[in-house]
């Protein structure tokens, strides 16, 4: 979430299927943004190569590397926008954890943890809906010691935020 809202009104809002208004900048991420910004810088440098020098060789140029980078960022940019529009799919249930075991889908929503080791990372992975998501550390220590009431994923099929009884994260 990036601008400060009650967690009361954001879970409200995420278990009725909608992303809120402060989860959006989160979804969308820098690079959305860093691309559109491409494009504007993209475009400037067209128009000024048109201006500058007519319908010459090397405007027109200009022109058609801005379309192809216009129609690149449309293609790519579509369905992270997307994302903020569509409806969560809100996956209700405790978590159960797998321990050792390994990760199934007899339950709705699953974590299992890997401790640190030798030669090897601390990894929590979340499995739900059919799928298994990395989860940061901090998401996972509270995955275990938090009762989960419900996980909400993106249309495509990322992990929006998780629903528990002290709040959303």
């Amino acid at each position: 979430m990036t601008a400060k809202a009650d967690p009361g009104e954001v879970a409200a809002a995420n278990l009725a299927g909608r992303l809120h208004r402060s989860q959006r900048g989160a979804v969308l991420g820098w690079f959305f943004w860093a691309v559109w910004a491409f494009v504007a810088i993209e475009v400037a440098i067209a128009v000024v190569a048109i201006a500058k020098s007519g319908f010459s060789g090397s405007a027109l140029g200009a022109v058609a590397v801005t379309a192809v980078v216009l129609v690149l960022a449309i293609r790519f940019g579509r369905r992270q926008f997307a994302d903020c529009r569509a409806p969560l799919t809100v996956v209700p249930g405790p978590v159960h954890d797998f321990g050792t075991g390994p990760i199934t889908d007899d339950y709705p929503v699953g974590c299992k943890h890997t401790p640190r080791g030798p030669g090897t990372v601390e990894k929590w992975q979340l499995r739900v809906g059919g799928r298994t998501h990395q989860v940061n550390p901090v998401r996972g220590e509270r995955l275990a010691i938090e009762r989960v009431l419900a996980v909400c994923l993106l249309s495509s099929g990322t992990v929006a935020s998780i629903v528990g009884e002290n709040g959303v994260w």
